[in-house]
């Protein structure tokens, strides 16, 4: 077995859909995109202006690239046109991945 060490980006979007079919194209999109994701389902709540506790179901999708910052901001668009979402979060980890391979 061989391991390799890799610099790359790791990419965490944070979001919220109203429907299924748009998490379908936002996952297409990303996969169109950068090739590949991972997604977490994840639950949260905040308090609105009228001390009224709203509650969601969000989703953290990571992607691991190279590409350019253009690229992240691309997908927010989308994914805030998509979705119909005011605000799409997303922030980068410059990481070292560590590649073990068995073939």
């Amino acid at each position: 077995m061989n391991t390799q060490i890799k610099k790359t980006n790791k990419v965490t979007f944070l979001f919220a859909v109203n429907h299924q079919n748009e998490l379908t194209q936002i996952k297409q999109i990303t996969s169109t995109i950068f090739g590949g994701y991972t997604l977490s389902q994840n639950f949260g709540g905040w308090v609105t202006e009228n001390n009224e506790l709203l509650e969601e179901t969000s989703y953290k999708l990571e992607i691991l690239t190279d590409k350019e910052y253009i690229y992240f901001e691309n997908l927010t668009q989308h994914i805030c046109k998509i979705a119909n979402q005011k605000e799409v979060y997303f922030y980068i980890d410059n990481i070292k991945l560590n590649i073990t391979q068995n073939y």
